[in-house]
């Protein structure tokens, strides 16, 4: 009888974790990214693309041991200049005379679905880059825990679901 309620224990906790039901306050702490482009021409949106393209690339080296909110919020604090100074880099690159700026602040953001999990709308600590005046459509996502991409190489669109590879592991 205690082989069966240990094993009982041990196929709840699976499901449990399959499931998402044993998610900590920690696990569930987001820190989300906003691109935004300087406007909604054409040529904004395109090179919008490849700024976000930069960064993933390079967040995605910063962040890839990193286990715990806090630490991923301390490091992308400890970058934002480099940030800024990258997106700027690939829009001088590209012939654009605005540059872009980068900063850690609280925004409102509306719920979101990443590969079938759902972000609820509300209040998170996010990564605003603002290209130019920021008035374009923009680019978001969550940087912690990664959701939506890690990047596989320097080739933009090459992205792998973190959510997928866990799954498929389960």
């Amino acid at each position: 009888m205690k082989k069966i309620s240990v094993c009982l224990l041990v196929l709840m906790q699976i499901f449990c974790v399959a499931c998402g039901y044993t998610n900590t306050e920690e696990e569930t702490r987001l820190l989300r990214i906003h691109v935004r482009a300087d406007s909604d021409s054409a040529s904004a949106q395109a090179v919008k693309k490849e700024v976000v393209s930069a960064i993933q690339y390079y967040l995605s080296g910063e962040l890839q041991d990193v286990r715990d909110y806090d630490t991923a919020y301390a490091t992308v604090k400890a970058r934002t200049s480099a940030l800024a100074a990258i997106a700027s880099g690939v829009l001088r690159s590209k012939g654009f005379g605005y540059g872009a700026t980068a900063r850690l602040t609280r925004e409102y953001f509306p719920a979101r679905v990443y590969d079938g999990r759902v972000v609820e709308s509300g209040e998170y600590d996010a990564l605003i880059v603002r290209l130019g005046t920021g008035g374009g459509d923009n680019w978001w996502c969550v940087l912690y825990p990664q959701l939506c991409y890690t990047v596989t190489s320097e080739q933009e669109g090459v992205y792998k679901s973190l959510i997928a590879e866990i799954l498929g592991k389960l």
